[in-house]
């Protein structure tokens, strides 16, 4: 569990200099977003442990949650839709299946497609992880008005599209 106590008031926090030369890892924009996908994650596996689902972990959800939202989905698209890759999804779905979360088969039209879809216990999870996630939100925004929210998910947006610009740049050089 994340000590709240060791987390500084927005007004506390010094913000970075924008020179990237005299930057360090620690004043890093990604830096503090790895540290605070960390806190997010150790929090979301609080909130599943107290809902009876030990055998859970986040990345699990992102599938639960896609299946909530589209029941059949082949894992190439589960890989497109939560940004895994193919070996993750893979990994990922045979956990599932162990649960007793979801099932795969072979796609009747082409054999090459495995699709997953809900098991009835995998459906009963569906109020569980809307109540999780509206806590999620509720926390995350605690102490965050909507427009300093916004700003923030812009900027996050235009960073990613940065690192997807360069990782794109680095691998049409290097072939």
């Amino acid at each position: 569990m994340v000590n709240s106590a060791t987390i500084k008031s927005p007004t506390e926090q010094k913000a970075p200099e924008a020179n990237p030369a005299t930057n360090t890892a620690k004043d890093s924009f990604v830096n503090t977003l790895s540290q605070t996908l960390t806190a997010a994650n150790a929090y979301l596996v609080s909130l599943l442990s107290q809902a009876g689902l030990k055998d859970l972990v986040p990345s699990h959800g992102d599938i639960l949650v896609a299946l909530f939202a589209q029941e059949t989905v082949t894992m190439q698209e589960l890989s497109e839709k939560i940004h895994r890759d193919p070996s993750t999804i893979t990994a990922l779905v045979k956990k599932l299946v162990l649960g007793g979360y979801v099932q795969t088969q072979k796609s009747v039209t082409d054999k090459r497609r495995t699709e997953v879809s809900l098991t009835p216990k995998g459906k009963s999870l569906r109020s569980t992880f809307e109540m999780i996630s509206t806590t999620l939100v509720s926390t995350q925004m605690e102490g965050i008005d909507a427009d300093a929210f916004a700003i923030t998910c812009a900027t996050l947006n235009q960073i990613r599209a940065n690192f997807i610009a360069a990782n794109q740049k680095e691998e049409t050089s290097s072939q």
